[in-house]
């Protein structure tokens, strides 16, 4: 596989890998390093950009399913990632290349959205 990587001596495009199917068996393979990653539906539409806290591959074991946030997708979650050392770095350039391509927007996954509230409505019996 190959995969972008972010030097911190040397800048060069982020460039995540191919799409893999997000389950376990993809997660056993993905590095414990650094860097950032992507997941995205059937048709590999980009629905998070995340950073792996210092090892990928614990940060999406961690994950359950998908992040909270991110929206459902019918045909399952993909997922590709980059090695980067910087991921703060690596995330605002995928960021500000996602916004280029998509009229300003970042995925639905990282757009700021109010979360819904709820209220119990609690019923006196008559």
């Amino acid at each position: 596989m190959a995969h972008g990587l972010l030097s911190s001596t040397f800048h060069m495009a982020v460039e995540p890998g191919r799409w893999l199917k997000l389950n376990p068996a993809t997660i056993e393979c993905v590095p414990e390093s650094p860097g950032i990653f992507e997941i995205g539906n059937l048709v590999r539409s980009v629905l998070y950009i995340g950073r792996g806290d210092g090892n990928l591959r614990t940060r999406l074991a961690g994950l359950g399913v998908v992040p909270a946030n991110v929206p459902a997708s019918a045909g399952g979650y993909y997922v590709r990632y980059a090695l980067a050392e910087d991921e703060d770095a690596a995330v605002a350039e995928r960021h500000t290349a996602h916004r280029a391509e998509h009229d300003g927007h970042l995925p639905p996954g990282n757009e700021a959205r109010p979360r819904p509230t709820f209220r119990l409505i609690t019923r006196r019996a008559a």
